[in-house]
């Protein structure tokens, strides 16, 4: 995804899902999945992508979505903690995570940086 426009779509469609997780009645990774598929490409800088591009997109965000479920699910932490975390944050883990696939020592620290920001983010939560 190293087209600008498909970044773009990424994050607004990311953030969409967000947004409609936080509405919906009952919260879940598959609510959030189904979010993905569902939103409609009304945007203009979603409306420059061509279909496959889209759907890449959707396959991209979903995808991330599943590996951070089962990288929270590590540490007990369920759909309400992707709610409350800040989504650059996220971003950032899932880019560095990609780029050091291959060492592994790179994940564990990557994990380490992650499950701090996770607790700085839940101490700040209890301390409001």
């Amino acid at each position: 995804m190293s087209d600008n426009k498909m970044l773009a779509a990424y994050r607004h469609l990311l953030e969409q899902a967000k947004d409609s997780l936080w509405k919906a009645e009952f919260k879940s990774w598959d609510a959030l999945k189904k979010a993905v598929w569902e939103f409609e490409r009304k945007d203009s800088q979603l409306q420059a992508l061509t279909q496959k591009q889209w759907q890449q997109v959707q396959e991209d965000v979903e995808a991330d979505i599943e590996q951070l479920a089962e990288y929270l699910d590590e540490f007990n932490q369920g759909v309400d903690a992707f709610l409350e975390m800040d989504l650059p944050l996220i971003e950032s883990y899932l880019e560095e995570k990609a780029l050091s696939l291959s060492d592994p020592s790179e994940i564990m620290i990557l994990r380490l940086r992650l499950n701090a920001a996770m607790n700085d983010v839940h101490k700040a939560a209890n301390d409001h």
